[in-house]
């Protein structure tokens, strides 16, 4: 073989190691009453959590509940307006479980939105303060009271889905007669005022920002209208916001492998493009996916229990056919009135899809970088 060709050999070896990513996107797994929970009842919540092979998991911190009063000094995570006693015992209990905690913060306090309910768009100064103090607790130094210090959290999401009125309230507002799209600008502000808090209270924290809930357009004709996945990120990048990650949740209707609108698993290039102009080369994480198998309040769309349990295999196919998604978080654990694509039965029996996916976890590794 002539010196060319074993040139071109390697040249070709070495884009397509760059092609293949080192690894698969993580099969993660989010129990959405972890936060409900203290005590012993909190300690077998995390090992029902753990038997499942999860080795990554979101954790929503509710603001209202740490802080129901506002904090004089609202960066010290020291300050007596604030209880972090579940959240300590959730995340220290999670890392001596070997499963990494992504937190994601929301639910304004009465004191820091206009009309005092959950859904209020937050006052930004308050809500980046609050960033910071997460950021600040849960940055590998800080004493946990007992001789120890509680555990780094290296991602914090800005939000959960600010782009719906559920969680941030107005979307859009009235002005000269017509409704014009508030929620983007304003969070893009809160994320440029969170950033740099957040970095300088724990330096290796990756800043995960858009947390965008499954919406296709954007109609702005009412307050309370939601605001479409691309028009919220190219708000953002009309802001120039400042990013480490984007994170977004897919709910598919169809299979994760021809399901098109946006969003869904075929416009990741289209995302991962606009994520580009904020950051070129930010990790995409999916921090919600699933399928329900019953009609509930929030989605008209369900499936079988066998076919939940297919989907949740080719979930994780398609996820690593993109290599800027680096992990894929199933929601939920277990089915409650409200949302019915856990992997358990609302009993805690378990549906054909859990061993679907204890099967994906154990096959799965967990790149150095995202061990807790």
């Amino acid at each position: 073989m002539s010196v060319r060709a074993i040139t071109g050999t390697l040249a070709g070896a070495a884009a397509l190691a760059l092609a293949i990513p080192a690894h698969g996107a993580i099969p993660a797994l989010q129990d959405d009453q972890l936060h409900n929970l203290s005590g012993p009842a909190l300690d077998q919540r995390l090992d029902l959590l753990q038997s499942s092979g999860t080795k990554v998991t979101r954790v929503d911190v509710i603001w209202r509940w740490v802080a129901p009063t506002r904090p004089a000094d609202p960066m010290n995570p020291a300050d007596p307006a604030y209880d972090w006693s579940r959240y300590d015992q959730m995340i220290s209990g999670l890392v001596a479980r070997d499963i990494t905690p992504m937190i994601t913060y929301y639910w304004t306090p009465t004191w820091a939105g206009r009309t005092g309910k959950p859904n209020a768009a937050p006052r930004i100064a308050d809500a980046a303060y609050f960033a910071a103090a997460i950021a600040r607790r849960y940055n590998g130094t800080w004493a946990d009271g007992r001789g120890g210090v509680l555990p780094l959290v290296r991602r914090i999401e800005i939000w959960n889905e600010p782009n719906i009125a559920t969680f941030w309230f107005p979307q859009c507002r009235r002005q000269k007669g017509r409704y014009v799209m508030a929620s983007a600008r304003q969070y893009s502000a809160l994320v440029a005022a969170a950033y740099p808090r957040v970095k300088a209270a724990s330096p290796a924290s990756i800043v995960t920002a858009g947390v965008t809930g499954p919406v296709g357009g954007s109609a702005c004709d009412k307050a309370d209208s939601s605001v479409g996945t691309i028009t919220f990120a190219k708000e953002m990048i009309r802001h120039r916001v400042p990013i480490d990650a984007w994170s977004m949740h897919l709910y598919p209707i169809g299979s994760p492998a021809k399901a098109y609108f946006v969003p869904s698993w075929r416009t990741i290039p289209q995302i991962t493009k606009l994520v580009d102009r904020l950051k070129r080369g930010a990790p995409i994480y999916v921090t919600e996916t699933g399928y329900h198998t019953s009609y509930n309040r929030y989605h008209r769309y369900f499936v079988s229990e066998a076919q939940q349990a297919s989907w949740l295999d080719q979930t994780y196919r398609v996820a690593n056919r993109y290599p800027r998604v680096e992990v894929a978080v199933w929601f939920n654990l277990q089915d409650n009135p409200f949302w019915t694509g856990g992997l358990l039965r609302g009993d805690l029996t378990q549906k054909p899809a859990w061993s679907r996916f204890v099967a994906q976890a154990s096959g799965s590794a967990r790149p150095g970088s995202w061990a807790p």
